[in-house]
C-alpha cells in the first residue's frame, strides 16, 4: 500500500480537520500540546497532526471542542455525519479508517 499524497487526504468544501478526541482531566490539553509540538518539530510522542502542519494557513486554524460524556460516541457519530455529508469521505487529517500509511 503506498503512501497518501497530502492532496488525496483534502476533502474538498470541508472545513473541518480532525484532531480527535482527548479524554481524561488533562487529556485536551495534552493532545493539542503534542499536535503543538510535533508542528514545531519537537519531539511530541505522537505523530498526530503531521498532515495539518502541512497545510499552507496551519498558523491561522482555530480549534473548538465540545465536551460530552460519551466521547467515543459522539466522535463516531460526527466522523459518521461528515462521510454523509462528504460522500464517504474521511476529515482531514483522520488516518484511523485511512487507505493512506501512516
Amino acid at each position: 500500500m503506498a503512501p497518501c499524497k497530502l492532496a488525496d487526504a483534502w476533502v474538498d468544501g470541508a472545513t473541518v480537520v480532525y484532531v480527535g478526541k482527548a479524554g481524561g482531566r488533562n487529556g485536551l490539553r495534552q493532545r493539542l500540546t503534542a499536535y503543538r509540538r510535533h508542528g514545531t518539530g519537537q519531539r511530541a510522542g505522537h505523530w498526530g497532526g503531521r498532515y495539518i502542519w502541512q497545510l499552507a494557513d496551519s498558523d491561522t486554524l482555530v480549534v473548538a471542542w465540545r465536551p460530552t460524556p460519551h466521547a467515543s460516541k459522539a466522535e463516531q457519530a460526527l466522523l459518521d455525519e461528515f462521510k454523509i455529508i462528504y460522500h464517504g469521505a474521511l476529515l482531514f487529517a483522520n488516518l484511523r479508517n485511512s487507505t493512506c500509511n501512516r
